[in-house]
């Protein structure tokens, strides 16, 4: 969380020095465009993202006098998130794109012990459910260069949550997506790629399914089984003010991101 709030204590100083200062343009090294037309400076925009991936277990916790857990690698992991968010972004230079942006998520994680031998139990263990929704905050910026033909791209995320729901949860990530595209008049078309690194915890107690048993507790750590996925993508403009994109994330992790912006 203090990482992203010292990236919005810079982002948001920036942004007003851009709009005291530019009248209609980025507000450094406009001379670069020449007479090329290019982006209004402020936009405002919706996301609906989707994702679907494995994790891998950092360290497990579990609390159960005379049990021994196994090979914590045969844990199996699943997450399935859904959010939605309301971004806000600004041009400081034909190069540089700032945003921040925030949004609600609801995620279930799985976690199945089924494969795991466990020695002092006379039953095994099935896979546990984690139910999680919130609030999602999140700062980044755009690095961009191209021309009216093709274009190459680097997004940096950062988002934090505050959450709720049956455990005391948190989650965390950072998100890189190079890209290359071509623009062919209101159509642009992009491929690259998508690393992910999230940091997720979850602690509370669950209920085995013995009568008369009391609550076990337990404490889980997370992070993403594969950094990197491939992402295609394309966009279409409307007008200057208005767009629309979508994406499509393949390979060990699985996205969709659906974005309206309006620009002003």
């Amino acid at each position: 969380m203090r990482r992203l709030i010292f990236i919005l204590l810079i982002l948001v100083p920036m942004a007003a020095s851009a709009q005291e200062s530019s009248s209609g343009g980025p507000l450094f090294m406009k001379d670069m465009l020449g007479d090329r037309e290019f982006f209004d400076p402020w936009g405002v925009g919706i996301d609906i993202f989707t994702m679907q991936q494995d994790y891998g277990i950092v360290s497990l916790d579990f609390q159960l006098p005379g049990v021994e857990i196994g090979d914590a690698s045969l844990i199996g992991v699943t997450n399935d998130l859904q959010s939605y968010d309301l971004k806000f972004d600004a041009w400081i230079t034909p190069f540089l794109n700032v945003f921040a942006l925030v949004g609600r998520l609801k995620a279930d994680t799985y976690v199945d012990f089924s494969n795991l031998p466990i020695q002092g139990l006379p039953f095994p263990l099935s896979a546990v459910q984690v139910s999680y929704d919130g609030t999602v905050y999140g700062a980044g910026f755009n690095l961009i260069y191209g021309t009216d033909k093709w274009f190459v791209a680097l997004n940096n995320t950062w988002t934090d949550a505050s959450l709720s729901g049956d455990f005391d949860s948190s989650v965390s990530a950072y998100t890189a997506q190079p890209r290359i595209g071509l623009i062919r008049d209101k159509w642009t078309f992009y491929a690259g790629g998508m690393y992910l690194d999230t940091q997720e915890k979850h602690s509370g107690t669950i209920q085995l399914p013995i009568p008369g048993f009391p609550p076990v507790p337990f404490n889980v750590e997370l992070e993403s089984a594969e950094n990197w996925n491939y992402a295609v993508g394309v966009m279409h403009v409307f007008s200057p003010k208005a767009q629309v994109l979508l994406e499509y994330g393949f390979g060990d992790r699985t996205h969709t991101l659906l974005n309206f912006t309006y620009r002003f």
